[in-house]
């Protein structure tokens, strides 16, 4: 049988002293004692819950920007005098000792040195020469010549050059007869268009790369001498989103025949002249193939359907995601949802912020999970190898880890933070270990996160999109730069190179080879250069 609620004495947000003391003494004229205590212990609890949450979100609230999760930062945190979460440190005993200063370390002969300029780069020699005052030796006065430069290289760039292409479409005609042949126009992004195909191309980069609004721009060409309207500007850049929407289409079919997918979704505002307020919320979902492939996909409504209009009839698969309820039908069609452990690890985190001490004991356990993954990609690990290193060193912590869940349970309330990142692991368990079966699935879903913060960060600057055909144009775009970024090929100037392809007339059967991951077989230069490579971490130890 469960125990019976105890009474309430007051609102534990705002306790009415007097209606306490009446309560009391009332309890204490009819001797119930029992009664008493169990009701003041249950007030008392509740008001150290609404304290901890409140000051959690204050702790949240005052930290500064961005905000790291990593272990290191929130064990230093915790050994901070935080006013009203932890008594301050003791002062040192000893004067002599409190005015000690320990020597500062001389950073003379640890410098690496300035990285050298990238060597891809093309060089513009500059000849500074000796002043004409100074070439005479004062010692003999005879001209001195030159023996030698002394070289410095210094990254510049040459500013962009607005300027009119004026076109002189050729006529020719027959003198013997009244024949006349004109030059045909070439082909154009926004056909009879004011705006050329390089100035639309790059005010796509500069929105969608650099995140400027096309009012931005339109300003900017207006202070070098161009008056070009928004409108204008706006048209052009849907025109060649439109011309580009058969890459989309076909990335997105590479993307849905990978054999593991991860997704998640953001908002994205919408104008709406049918809306109370003008602009409602759509949904702009991320999906991700073990092959690198990215694609966005807008939706009206973040719903189910929109999950399954991505992907089909085929809903027996492995797609990677976090805890919602909209892709549960996954699992009921015979598919698997692995779970994001830096979702699991989050409201842990949140609780170590607050001043819990206790979370700090799951995160240095998963920490461990995550070092198996790094070591694992920076040795380049194949998916079987890599399975066989997540079952050696990943499973004992899972065991480990699954151990203390259970035993923190029976103890924590589970509507405090810390119970409610209890429940979350719980709950979601069995998705979280399913990467011990494939090691083709990831450990976070992190990577999805990642390519959804350029459209975060964009939406920002630009804030909404103009309805439903500019939340799909959007995701045409994203779709395009976050394959290419994946691929390491520059976005920007493959661009450029295939919208002068499509434009000159590309066949559609061909369009495969313009794909991020072929074309750098026809243009070489548009690959990113690769970072140097670290070494690979060691293991940490068990905590």
């Amino acid at each position: 049988m469960s125990s019976p609620t105890p009474p309430t004495i007051s609102s534990p947000y705002a306790p009415d002293l007097a209606e306490i003391r009446a309560w009391i003494e009332k309890r204490i004229a009819a001797l119930k004692f029992g009664e008493l205590i169990v009701a003041i212990l249950a007030l008392i609890s509740r008001m150290r819950d609404i304290n901890l949450e409140l000051v959690r979100q204050l702790a949240h609230l005052r930290r500064a920007r961005p905000r790291s999760e990593t272990l290191k930062r929130l064990e230093a945190q915790l050994t901070l005098p935080l006013q009203g979460l932890l008594p301050l440190p003791a002062k040192p005993t000893s004067p002599e000792r409190a005015r000690a200063k320990e020597p500062k370390a001389s950073r003379k002969g640890k410098h690496p040195g300035r990285a050298a300029l990238p060597a891809h780069l093309p060089r513009v020699e500059r000849i500074n020469a000796v002043p004409l005052h100074e070439r005479t030796c004062p010692l003999c006065g005879h001209t001195m010549t030159t023996v030698g430069h002394e070289v410095c290289e210094i990254l510049e760039v040459e500013p962009a050059r607005i300027y009119v292409l004026r076109r002189k479409d050729e006529r020719v005609a027959c003198p013997h007869d009244d024949t006349i042949v004109s030059a045909k126009a070439p082909p154009q992004i926004v056909e009879r268009g004011k705006l050329g195909d390089t100035l639309i191309v790059e005010a796509l980069g500069d929105k969608y790369i650099d995140h400027q609004p096309i009012e931005r721009q339109s300003r900017r060409y207006t202070r070098s001498g161009a008056d070009i309207a928004p409108q204008t500007l706006g048209r052009s850049v849907a025109a060649a989103l439109d011309l580009l929407s058969p890459i989309a289409r076909e990335i997105k079919k590479e993307t849905r025949a990978s054999a593991l997918l991860a997704t998640d979704a953001t908002g994205l505002p919408v104008l709406d002249e049918d809306h109370p307020h003008g602009i409602r919320n759509g949904t702009m979902w991320c999906w991700v193939g073990d092959n690198k492939w990215v694609t966005f996909s807008y939706a009206p409504s973040g719903d189910a359907n929109s999950v399954k209009a991505f992907l089909g009839d085929d809903l027996c698969r492995t797609v990677q995601c976090d805890g919602t309820s909209v892709t549960a039908f996954l699992e009921r069609a015979g598919g698997k949802r692995p779970g994001c452990w830096s979702h699991g690890r989050r409201r842990f985190v949140e609780c170590a912020r607050a001043g819990d001490e206790l979370a700090l004991v799951p995160l240095r356990m998963i920490r461990r999970l995550f070092a198996v993954e790094r070591l694992s990609a920076r040795l380049g690990e194949t998916p079987e190898v890599r399975l066989l290193r997540r079952r050696e060193h990943s499973a004992p912590v899972l065991v480990e880890l699954r151990a203390w869940v259970d035993e923190q349970r029976a103890a924590i309330p589970p509507k405090t933070p810390l119970g409610k990142a209890l429940g979350y692991l719980h709950r979601q368990w069995h998705r979280l270990v399913l990467f011990l079966s494939d090691g083709r699935i990831e450990l976070t879903n992190n990577r999805v996160e990642r390519e959804l913060r350029s459209l975060v960060l964009g939406r920002k600057n630009w804030l909404f999109a103009h309805g439903d055909l500019g939340g799909e144009r959007t995701a045409t775009i994203l779709t395009i730069l976050g394959t290419c970024v994946a691929y390491r090929v520059n976005p920007r100037a493959y661009l450029h190179v295939v919208t002068k392809l499509i434009v000159n007339g590309w066949p559609q059967a061909r369009l495969r080879e313009l794909l991020p991951d072929r074309i750098v077989e026809l243009h070489p230069t548009l690959r990113l250069q690769a970072s140097a490579a670290r070494p690979p971490p060691s293991l940490p130890a068990p905590a």
